[in-house]
């Protein structure tokens, strides 16, 4: 049976740097992508092809989720590039073990090019990517509002009985448990898309090394299985960072609520 590990394999170093078979994965996907893009801009028409077709429809169901979630079209534009970016990278890279032969490429016992989000540390980094860049942008918006959500000093300051004290220290707790969420954040994105992409590939390879009989026929439902969750899994982690950026912007847009 083909051996499975969660850590990605390094296949050759750059001085301290080792290069692992994941991140040429990525690599790859990245390379691919880029090529398409350049053939499919090169093949737009206004008659459009089947693949423009798709890529149209992907777009304006991509733009609409950011409209719903920024409720502002010119922040939607804004934020629709990056966001098509990594939505057609999660689709493509999570699909990346049913490209022929490209998985059967080694080096030695070691496969050259592994799926990218089968790689821990690369869904960590996309989160991350995501929970860093929603509080930046809100920061950049409302540098005080935005740390009052985190460190909610203000109402101990203002108590003035030991009720108030009381309702005032709460809300500088649930301050704290605001910084614990942006913290699982961060989990929730990365083992999410992580989980489900190792799980099928793990799947795959355990029913289809079981033996010489179940090596090529049997696994087809479960790699079908592996290919329909991958494209979920792409839409999720997509709709997922732009409800926590929308949401740390909206956060410190909305009117502060008048005093009684």
């Amino acid at each position: 049976m083909e051996s499975i590990s969660v850590a990605a394999d390094a296949i050759f170093s750059i001085g301290p740097i080792s290069i692992t078979n994941a991140q040429l994965g990525a690599l790859l996907v990245t390379f691919g992508l880029i090529l398409f893009t350049v053939f499919a801009r090169r093949g737009m028409s206004i008659v459009p092809s089947r693949i423009q077709v798709l890529l149209e429809i992907l777009a304006d169901y991509l733009l609409t989720l950011l409209k719903n979630a920024f409720g502002s079209e010119e922040r939607a534009r804004k934020f629709f590039p990056i966001m098509m970016t990594v939505l057609l990278f999660l689709i493509v890279a999570n699909q990346f073990s049913v490209v022929p032969l490209v998985t059967q490429i080694v080096a030695g016992d070691t496969p050259v090019f592994r799926v990218p989000t089968a790689n821990l540390a690369l869904t960590v980094g996309l989160a991350l990517a995501v929970v860093v860049a929603a509080n930046i942008l809100a920061f950049s918006i409302s540098p005080i509002r935005h740390i009052q959500q985190f460190i909610v000093i203000k109402p101990l300051l203002a108590a003035r009985t030991p009720s108030a004290f009381g309702l005032a220290f709460i809300d500088f707790f649930l301050g704290f448990l605001n910084i614990i969420s942006e913290f699982a954040k961060v989990f929730s994105l990365s083992f999410r898309l992580f989980g489900n992409i190792f799980a099928g590939e793990v799947m795959v390879a355990v029913i289809a090394g079981l033996s010489a009989y179940t090596h090529f026929i049997v696994p087809i439902p479960f790699v079908a299985l592996s290919i329909f969750s991958g494209f979920i899994q792409a839409f999720v982690f997509v709709l997922l960072a732009i409800q926590y950026i929308a949401g740390s912007i909206n956060a410190v847009e909305m009117p502060e609520p008048k005093a009684a």
